[in-house]
C-alpha cells in the first residue's frame, strides 16, 4: 500500500512540475498555487516513506534545511538577475521534495538540461523562436525575434524528473 501512495504522489508531483514548466515556456511565470502543491507533496512524500514519527520529522527537517538554503542562494542570484524568481521558487520546492538524498540529482540535472537549454538559445536564434511561437505564443517573446528569458523552469522540471523518476515503485508482479 505504501508503494502506490509513494507512486501516487511521485506522479503528482511530476505532474506539477510539467504544469509550471508549460507555464513558463508560455508565459515565463510560475503559479504560487503549483510551488505550493509541491511543497504539499513534498511532506507527504516524506512523510509516506518514514518509517516513524521521528524520522518523518528528520526527513521534512532535513528538505526544509535544504530549501533554505537553496532559497537563500536563488534569492542571491535572481537580486543579481540571473534568475527569475518562480524559477527560484520552483527549484527551492522541488529541493525539499527531493531531500538531501537527491539534491545531487536534482541540481545536476537541472544544469545539464539548463546548459543545453541556454546553448539553443544562443546557436538557434532565428530557428528557436520559430518552434516555439507556436507552443509559447507571444508572451514568451520581447520586442526583438528573440526570447526575452530562458524558461528555466523546464530546466528544473527536468532535473527533477531525473531524480524522482527512479525512485518510483515499480507495481508489476
Amino acid at each position: 500500500m505504501l508503494d502506490l501512495a509513494h507512486l501516487v504522489i511521485g506522479i503528482t508531483a511530476l505532474t506539477v512540475v510539467t504544469v509550471a514548466a508549460l507555464q513558463d515556456v508560455r508565459e515565463r511565470l510560475i503559479a504560487n498555487r503549483l510551488v505550493v502543491l509541491l511543497l504539499g507533496a513534498g511532506a507527504l512524500r516524506h512523510g509516506a516513506v518514514a518509517t516513524s514519527f521521528t524520522d518523518g520529522l528528520m526527513l521534512v527537517g532535513s528538505g526544509f534545511a535544504l530549501a533554505a538554503a537553496v532559497f537563500v542562494v536563488g534569492f542571491v542570484i535572481w537580486r543579481l538577475g540571473s534568475l527569475g524568481g518562480g524559477d527560484v521558487k520552483l527549484l527551492v520546492a522541488a529541493a525539499f521534495f527531493v531531500g538531501p538524498d537527491g539534491a545531487l540529482v536534482l541540481f545536476a540535472g537541472t544544469a545539464l538540461v539548463g546548459g543545453a537549454l541556454a546553448l539553443a538559445y544562443i546557436l538557434v536564434p532565428k530557428l528557436l523562436p520559430i518552434l516555439v511561437v507556436r507552443f509559447a505564443g507571444p508572451a514568451a517573446f520581447g520586442a526583438g525575434d528573440r526570447p526575452r528569458s530562458l524558461p528555466y523552469g523546464v530546466a528544473i522540471a527536468a532535473g527533477f524528473a531525473c531524480t524522482v523518476v527512479p525512485s518510483l515503485p515499480i507495481l508489476i508482479g
